[in-house]
């Protein structure tokens, strides 16, 4: 490559860039994702890397994120972790492996919540209730156009190598979803796609029948009515009620609050770096907590003090291991900043629980 072309391909990414933090600016949430489905996803990464912290490290996730058990992750830090490691792993490794993770952690997860007592199209309806509720970025259809049922992710997103690794990742997930509910090697007669032009992962998704259109406004596969009408053949293992769907966060505080929550113990992250890790600028960030008649500051106090009241509920969990848990150099300053709000020290606080 010159440095014609080098230079050339940096605007671009620049652009890219700067348009995706453009669009997550006009939204009114953080995009956020329930991280009981990416943790143990992150958790595989051990598959191809023995030290996964560096990478945790580059895609702007907290190293504590396997231990900490959070509700919620930044979409936008998983979604630079899929681009890590595609870079890492060839097209046709990462395609695989996604391929298995979807259908071993993703899709089972997803049907945990579901009742599955019905046909694939009830199954699907409920899949699209589900996602719609825990994630508010994203809306999952099955719609007929052209005398077809499409089962589609409509998604406002620009071309860019990030955004196809986020359509891959949706096709991997309806693919699997459907294979798993049918429990069949099932293929759709039609995939439509939002990027642009041809992909190369597609080889690796057992789709070679399937008629591929590129450059649509959704990420869509076509279903027949006659799969669409077979009992679902996937089974729990076991009888149990379906898990509870958490709706997720519409308020921009809200999602603010979750998506740092995870960050906290790395100490008082500043304005700046909270903005570069949810992809937003200061400025907006700033206007966004002033529109909410609040500042910074006294967001991440909040945060860490509603963090330690629930760590204090537990008796087993030392003060000092909390104190060192929400990023405080010391417990003497911790027990000063929770006494200040509280009105009583931590060790009091937990006293009067019993």
């Amino acid at each position: 490559m010159t440095e014609t072309q080098s230079n050339a391909k940096n605007k671009t990414q620049h652009a890219v860039q700067a348009e995706s933090k453009k669009t997550l600016e006009e939204n009114h949430y953080i995009p956020l994702l329930r991280a009981e489905y990416f943790v143990p996803f992150i958790a595989r990464l051990k598959d191809f890397e023995n030290n996964i912290y560096p990478v945790l490290k580059e895609a702007g996730l907290p190293d504590t994120v396997l231990s900490s058990e959070p509700e919620y992750l930044s979409e936008a830090a998983l979604q630079k972790l899929l681009a890590i490691m595609y870079r890492k792993l060839n097209s046709k490794r990462f395609a695989n492996w996604l391929e298995q993770v979807a259908r071993s952690i993703f899709v089972p997860q997803h049907l945990a919540k579901m009742a599955l007592n019905g046909t694939v199209r009830d199954a699907l309806l409920e899949f699209t209730h589900l996602v719609n509720s825990e994630s508010k970025q994203t809306n999952i259809q099955l719609k007929t156009s052209v005398n077809k049922v499409w089962f589609a992710r409509y998604r406002n997103i620009k071309h860019s190598f990030d955004a196809n690794l986020a359509e891959l990742f949706a096709v991997t997930m309806m693919l699997e979803l459907i294979r798993v509910l049918t429990q069949s090697q099932w293929s759709p007669d039609e995939i439509a796609l939002q990027s642009p032009s041809e992909v190369d992962y597609l080889s690796e998704l057992k789709v070679s029948k399937s008629q591929i259109y590129y450059a649509r406004s959704v990420t869509a596969v076509s279903i027949s009515a006659e799969v669409l009408s077979q009992s679902v053949k996937y089974k729990k293992g076991w009888s149990q009620p379906p898990q509870a769907v958490i709706e997720g966060p519409e308020r921009f505080i809200d999602s603010f609050t979750h998506a740092l929550t995870p960050y906290l113990s790395m100490g008082r992250i500043s304005i700046t770096t909270a903005a570069d890790l949810l992809g937003l600028s200061v400025r907006t960030l700033q206007r966004r907590l002033t529109e909410e008649g609040l500042s910074y500051s006294k967001v991440i106090e909040g945060i860490c003090f509603e963090q330690a009241k629930l760590m204090l509920n537990d008796p087993s969990v030392p003060v000092t291991q909390i104190s060192s848990a929400l990023g405080y150099a010391d417990v003497a300053h911790f027990s000063r900043a929770f006494k200040r709000l509280a009105g009583v020290s931590p060790r009091e606080f937990r006293k009067n629980l019993s």
